[in-house]
């Protein structure tokens, strides 16, 4: 186990703003935020200082982001407010190592950007209600000019989540480094 914490609040201690930023996958594949509920719970997992937290406030969510920076979360908390999402955000500063808070349940929607620990695929869909969807996005070797230790195999966040019968894969795609998951809890 590392302790990520420390390494994390140096990165975001030069931050000053956060912007509101939709899910990565999105980018590649627009179509899906017709399919994404703006009512209900979201969870986004290692928000850092929380543009995608924002971006879910933004569309009627409630949201509870945990991140292991207790730096990125005061950032996620002061732009909240700025924001007038202050309501609507319950930041919290908690290491995934550890996994997910048992009091996070029944999420609508579940978030997940370039954070990668296949023990917590079971976890995450645990989390996530019936109907409810969950976007993953993590660093792949595939495309990557020089993978990294953190740097997912081909396939690998595919095969995670299409080992549990509980979800389906509405769309998945691989490339540029990157590897971007969208599924729906059966």
């Amino acid at each position: 186990m590392r302790d990520d914490g420390p390494r994390w609040d140096e990165r975001y201690r030069a931050a000053t703003t956060v912007v509101p930023h939709r899910p990565e996958a999105l980018d590649r594949w627009p179509e899906a935020a017709s399919l994404l509920p703006t009512v209900g719970r979201c969870l986004d997992l290692a928000s850092g200082p929380g543009s995608t937290a924002l971006w879910a406030a933004e569309r009627g969510l409630t949201v509870t982001a945990v991140d292991a920076s207790a730096v990125a979360i005061e950032l996620l908390r002061t732009a909240a407010i700025d924001l007038g999402h202050g309501d609507r955000i319950d930041a919290r500063v908690v290491d995934l190592d550890h996994g997910i808070p048992s009091d996070i349940v029944d999420s609508d929607l579940i978030v997940c950007q370039r954070f990668r620990d296949p023990e917590l695929t079971t976890t995450m869909i645990d989390r996530l209600r019936v109907g409810g969807y969950a976007i993953v996005t993590v660093l792949s070797t595939v495309g990557a000019p020089l993978p990294g230790e953190f740097h997912a195999p081909p396939g690998a966040l595919r095969d995670e989540f299409a080992a549990d019968e509980r979800c389906e894969i509405v769309h998945h795609d691989e490339g540029d480094g990157v590897a971007h998951i969208v599924v729906r809890r059966c």
